[in-house]
């Protein structure tokens, strides 16, 4: 078996193994099908330092204070 072979039937499997995931996660029976849901929801979740939509503002959670938010809301 050529490299090129190699890496196409490991590529194929992990295909074949990800679809099979997925259609037991949608199924919701079963505590297999339980099991495969959080693996694909840890697969697919973004790590927060390659978040883009994080806010360091929200995350440090230092939101304004009440005289701070009202000068705010009056455009001061």
């Amino acid at each position: 078996m050529t490299p090129d072979a190699r890496e196409l039937r490991r590529r194929e499997r992990s295909a074949k193994l990800t679809l099979w995931l997925a259609e037991r996660a949608s199924r919701n029976n079963s505590l297999l099908d339980r099991l495969c849901r959080k693996i694909i929801a840890r697969a697919t979740r973004i790590k927060p330092d390659q978040d883009f939509m994080r806010d360091p503002l929200i995350d440090n959670d230092t939101g304004f204070d009440p005289d701070e938010l009202e000068r705010y809301q009056r455009g001061e």
